[in-house]
């Protein structure tokens, strides 16, 4: 599955499933024979101005909208509010389902490095749940300036086209990094093989 379709409900973030089918709808239903050419054209213009604004507006709230949400504190909340907002409203979700980690005696993660296993993290390359848990009960606090930096400045200029050219980029670490690593995915594989044994 190539990387577009895999992130397609997070890069479209329309109502309609077929935007063009959606403008030919509006179109239909706004415009009629009795309106002669010269209306038709009008009705076409005015639509078509109706959808750019429409289109600014989206723009504007992506990078200026900011989401409130109940037990953050404000140091997080004010880290979270500089990410565009539908990238504030996923993490929100994450933060939110510790609570639900929380609830069925789930231990943190045990994560000593900003980086985790779970689909969530390799999918949207952002903060998850693992990293949020082990940062706000853990011993590691993983959530640096520098570490809320990385993450927020993959959106500073391009928005949800940082998903349309991920693809995977072979890089020489060194063999510290590798074992370190290495290392981290046993202690995670063993915590998730612990947390469902409990269930």
């Amino acid at each position: 599955m190539n990387n577009q379709r895999k992130h397609s409900p997070l890069l479209l973030q329309v109502t309609s499933t077929n935007s063009l089918e959606s403008y030919h709808s509006e179109l239909k239903r706004t415009t009629s024979s009795q309106h002669g050419l010269i209306g038709a054209c009008h009705k076409v213009v005015a639509l078509d101005q109706k959808k750019r604004t429409d289109s600014e507006y989206v723009a504007f709230e992506f990078r200026t909208k900011k989401i409130s949400v109940i037990g953050v504190n404000d140091e997080i909340l004010n880290e979270l509010h500089k990410f565009p907002f539908p990238i504030q409203r996923m993490l929100a979700d994450e933060i939110c389902a510790i609570e639900k980690r929380l609830e069925k005696g789930k231990a943190t993660p045990g994560l000593t490095l900003l980086y985790c296993n779970c689909s969530f993290y390799h999918r949207y390359l952002l903060l998850c749940r693992h990293v949020f848990h082990e940062h706000m009960y853990g011993e590691t606090k993983l959530l640096t300036v520098d570490s809320w930096a990385k993450f927020q400045w993959m959106f500073e200029e391009n928005g949800f086209e940082v998903y349309m050219h991920h693809e995977s980029v072979e890089v020489d670490i060194s063999e510290k990094i590798k074992a370190g690593r290495a290392a981290e995915n046993r202690r995670l594989a063993i915590n998730e093989l612990m947390e469902k044994t409990r269930c």
